[in-house]
C-alpha cells in the first residue's frame, strides 16, 4: 500500500498535512473508521479532496500516518518518564509508565476508537515492534540506573516481554472501560515488576 504520496516540504504543506491528521482522529472519536470518508475528512480540514489525495493515497493512509505520530510519542513518553528523578521504588516507575500510556486511551481523540475498530495495516507492523523495543530498552536502562537491575541478555530479554505484557494488559483494561480498569492497570505494574526482579530461569 502505498501511504503518504508526497512528503509535505514547506511549513504551509505541513500544516496542512498535521491538519488532516488532527481531524481524522477527531473524527474517529463520532466517526466509525468504515464510515470515516476522505471526502468528509477533506471538508472538516478545510481543504479540497485533490489536496487530501496529494499527500495520501486513501483513508488507510491518513490513519498509518497518524498511528506512526502516536508510536513516536510512545517512545517520547518512555523517554520522559524514564528521565525524570525515578521514585524510590521500581514498582512506582512501571506505575508512571503504565499511566502514562493509560492516558493516551482516556485523552487521546481517536485512540482508543483506532486501537479496538481501525484497520489492522500490515506495513505498522515492523514500527510497532521497533516501538516496543525501544520502549523496553530506556525501561531497562532506567532500572539499571536506578535499582540495581543487572544488565544482561536475559534482563533485556525480560524487558522486552515485560512491554508486551504491559501492552496486553491496557488493552485489556480499556476494552470494556473508556477510563480504565483500575485493578487491572494496577497489577500491571505489579506482575512487570515482579518479573522483571525475579531470579534468572534456571537458577536455584
Amino acid at each position: 500500500m502505498v501511504e503518504q504520496v508526497h512528503k509535505p516540504q514547506q511549513q504551509r504543506s505541513r500544516e496542512k498535512v498535521a491538519r488532516i491528521l488532527e481531524v481524522t482522529a477527531s473524527l474517529l472519536e463520532t466517526t466509525s473508521y468504515e464510515d470515516l470518508g476522505t471526502k468528509l475528512i477533506a471538508a472538516e480540514s478545510g481543504v479540497s479532496v485533490g489536496v487530501l489525495y496529494r499527500y495520501f493515497a486513501d483513508k488507510e493512509a491518513i490513519v498509518a500516518s497518524l498511528v506512526r505520530s502516536w508510536l513516536q510519542l510512545d517512545v517520547q513518553i518512555a523517554e520522559r518518564v524514564t528521565t525524570e528523578p525515578l521514585p524510590e521504588r521500581s514498582q512506582d516507575l512501571l506505575e508512571k509508565l503504565i499511566t502514562a500510556y493509560a492516558d493516551r486511551f482516556r485523552k487521546e481523540p481517536g485512540y482508543r476508537r483506532i486501537w479496538y475498530h481501525g484497520p489492522r495495516i500490515a506495513s505498522l507492523r515492523a514500527d510497532t515492534r521497533r516501538t516496543d523495543r525501544e520502549i523496553a530498552d530506556r525501561m531497562h536502562w532506567a532500572l539499571v540506573r536506578g535499582y540495581a537491575m543487572p544488565d544482561t541478555d536475559e534482563s533485556r530479554r525480560r524487558g522486552r516481554l515485560a512491554v508486551e505484557v504491559g501492552s496486553n494488559l491496557l488493552d485489556l483494561a480499556f476494552r470494556d472501560d473508556p477510563m480504565g480498569d483500575t485493578e487491572t492497570l494496577a497489577d500491571a505494574a505489579l506482575m512487570m515488576d515482579r518479573y522483571l526482579f525475579a531470579p534468572p530461569t534456571g537458577s536455584d
